[in-house]
C-alpha cells in the first residue's frame, strides 16, 4: 500500500501519516510513502528523520528553496515547491489562489513524474492526504489503483474562503484580477477605492473589512483554483473526513450526493500519558526549553533568538517559591488559531488571580505568522514578562510540555480536527477549546464525564471567565484530568483508528 502527501512534515497530518504507518506496519502491512522533504537531518522539515523507520519516497524542496532564497521562483524549478493552504506571508509556498494555471500543470507533471519513478510494484491502494494537485497526478501514475482520501480541513477552509472572496468579487462587479489592481496593497489609496466598492455594492461591515484587508493579488486565481480542487474529488476515489465539522463543510463544499464517512485522528495513548511531574522536574524542563536551548523566535527573527534567563524562570515561581498556574498554548500562528483573543483573555485573568498565572507558547513555525506576531502584541498589551515563547520543538517532546501545564488552552475557530486537544487530555491535562470545529465534538463540558472546557468562539471575556474558574477549582480540574484520560484510551488510541482506516480500505477495493 502506498502513501503520498505534498508536504514537508509540518503540521498535524504528517503526524496522522507517521502513526498510522508506523501502526499498520506493525500489523504487518507492507507500506511505502512519498512525501515532501526540506532541509537537512534532524531538522523537524526533514523527511527521512520525521518519517524514520518507515519506507520514505521523499520529494525533496531543498533546489526549490534555493531558488527562493537567490529570489527566483520557487515554482518553476524542476521539482517545484508546493503551494499552501494558508496565507505565510513572503515564503515559497504561496496560496493556491496565488499560482496561476500554467505553474499548477508544472506542479502536477513533478508529481506525476515522481509518483510514477517511485510507486511500489504491484501497489493494491493509494492513500492520499489532502485535496489538490496530487490527485491528478495519481490517476495517472496510479491508473487502475483503488485511492482513498483523508480530507484534514486544511484544504477546505482554503476552498470556503475562496467562495466567499469570489462571491465578494461579484458583488462589486469586478473579477478578483481586476480588485488585485485597484486594491493592491501597495497603492496608498486602496482603502478609500474599497470603501467607494463597498458602498457601490450596498456591502455591509463584515464585507467592507473582508474586501479591504484581502490582499487580492494572492486571491487572483480563485475561480481556477477552486474548480481545480471540487474537480479532484472525481479522482479522490474514497473520501474520508476527520471530523463531523469536516463531514458536513465536504459535503457542501464539494457538492458531494453522500456524506464521507468520519474516521477521527488517533493519539498514540503510550506516550501520551500522565508523568506525574515533580516542581523540580518541571523546571528542569521550562529551563532547557527556555535557557539552554531555546527556539523560541521574534519578528523577523530566527529560532532562539527570543532567549531567557534563569531570572525569567524565577519569575514563573510564587512569593513562596512554587510554581505558578502554568497556561499551555500549543499550535502554529495562523488567523484561525485566534492567538490575540487568547493573549487578551491571559490579560484579564492575569489580574483576577493571585499567584497569577503564565503562559506558554508552544509552537509558532518558524518564520510563519499570519498577522501581527505574538511577540508584538504581548508587549502591547503590557504581559511579555509573563508570556514565554517556547517556540516549535519535536513532537516527541510535546508529552512533556503537556505534563507540564495545569491547562491546555486554544481558542481556535473552525479548527478541523484538533488532535492537540485529545493529546492534552491523553497526558491528564484539562484543555479549552471554543464550541466550533472538532473539539466542539471531542470535548465534554458538564456532568459527571466532563472533559475540559469550551468556550464561545472570538470571546475573550469569556475565555478569561473560563480560565479563572479553571485555574480557582483544583479538584475540578482533577476530575476532568481523571476523565480525560480515560476516555482518550477508550475512544482514540491508534489502534482504534487503524481498525477504522482498514473498513475504509475494503471498502475502497484494497482486498
Amino acid at each position: 500500500m502506498d502513501t503520498a502527501v505534498l508536504f514537508w512534515p509540518r503540521g498535524g497530518s504528517a503526524q496522522v501519516i507517521r502513526y498510522l504507518l508506523h501502526e499498520l506496519n506493525h500489523r504487518g502491512f507492507t507500506t511505502r510513502l512519498h512525501a515532501g522533504s526540506l532541509g537537512n537531518p534532524g531538522d523537524p522539515s526533514h523527511g527521512p528523520s520525521f518519517y524514520k523507520g518507515l519506507d520514505l519516497r521523499p520529494y525533496d524542496h531543498n533546489d526549490a528553496m534555493a531558488a527562493f532564497t537567490r529570489g527566483e521562483d520557487p515554482q518553476r524549478t524542476r521539482r517545484p515547491f508546493h503551494p499552501s493552504y494558508e496565507d505565510r506571508g513572503h515564503c515559497p509556498d504561496p496560496l493556491f489562489s496565488a499560482v496561476p494555471p500554467a505553474q499548477a500543470d508544472h506542479l502536477t507533471h513533478a508529481w506525476t513524474r515522481h509518483l510514477t519513478a517511485h510507486r511500489s510494484p504491484g501497489a493494491r491502494l493509494l492513500h492520499l492526504h489532502h485535496l489538490s494537485h496530487l490527485q491528478t497526478s495519481a490517476r495517472a501514475a496510479y491508473p487502475n489503483t483503488p485511492r482513498v482520501t483523508t480530507l484534514h480541513g486544511t484544504e477546505l477552509k482554503l476552498i470556503d474562503a475562496m467562495q466567499q472572496r469570489l462571491r465578494l468579487a461579484e458583488r462589486t462587479g469586478c473579477t478578483p484580477g481586476t480588485l488585485a489592481r485597484l486594491l493592491h496593497t501597495d497603492n496608498p489609496h486602496r482603502t478609500t477605492e474599497a470603501r467607494r466598492l463597498a458602498k457601490t455594492a450596498s456591502l455591509d461591515d463584515n464585507d467592507t473589512a473582508l474586501l479591504t484587508t484581502t490582499a487580492w493579488h494572492k486571491w487572483t486565481h480563485c475561480d481556477y483554483w477552486l474548480t481545480r480542487l471540487q474537480q479532484a474529488t472525481a479522482d479522490a476515489g474514497h473520501l474520508i473526513a476527520v471530523s463531523e465539522h469536516d463531514q458536513h463543510l465536504a459535503t457542501r463544499l464539494l457538492h458531494l450526493h453522500h456524506a464521507p464517512p468520519v474516521i477521527p485522528n488517533g493519539v498514540d495513548t503510550h506516550t501520551f500519558q500522565p508523568q506525574h511531574l515533580t516542581q523540580a522536574q518541571r523546571v528542569e524542563h521550562l529551563r532547557r526549553w527556555l535557557v539552554t536551548d531555546p527556539r523560541g523566535w521574534g519578528p523577523g527573527g530566527a529560532p532562539g533568538s527570543l532567549r531567557y534567563t534563569d531570572a525569567d524562570v524565577q519569575r514563573l515561581h510564587d512569593s513562596q517559591g512554587r510554581l505558578r498556574p502554568l497556561l499551555l498554548w500549543v499550535g502554529r500562528f495562523l488567523d484561525f488559531k485566534r492567538v490575540p483573543v487568547l493573549l487578551r483573555a491571559f490579560a484579564a485573568a492575569r489580574t483576577r488571580l493571585d499567584p497569577a498565572p503564565a503562559l506558554l507558547m508552544w509552537g509558532g513555525y518558524p518564520g510563519e505568522c499570519e498577522g501581527d506576531h505574538p511577540a508584538d502584541l504581548a508587549a502591547e498589551l503590557g504581559i511579555q514578562r509573563d508570556v514565554y515563547f517556547i517556540g516549535w520543538r519535536g513532537h516527541d517532546e510535546l508529552p512533556t510540555g503537556l505534563n507540564c501545564a495545569d491547562l491546555m488552552v486554544a481558542p481556535a475557530v473552525g479548527e478541523p480536527f484538533g488532535m492537540v486537544y485529545l493529546e492534552a487530555m491523553a497526558c491528564g491535562t484539562p484543555p479549552i477549546a471554543t464550541a466550533t470545529g472538532g473539539p466542539a465534538r471531542t470535548i465534554t463540558t458538564a456532568g459527571p464525564d466532563a472533559t475540559g472546557y469550551l468556550v464561545a468562539p472570538d470571546d475573550a471575556d469569556h475565555l478569561a471567565d473560563t480560565l479563572t474558574a479553571a485555574l480557582r477549582n483544583t479538584d475540578e480540574r482533577q476530575r476532568r484530568s481523571t476523565n480525560g484520560r480515560t476516555h482518550i484510551q477508550n475512544t482514540y488510541s491508534w489502534a482504534r483508528t487503524t481498525d477504522h482506516y482498514l473498513a475504509a480500505y475494503d471498502h475502497a477495493g484494497l482486498h
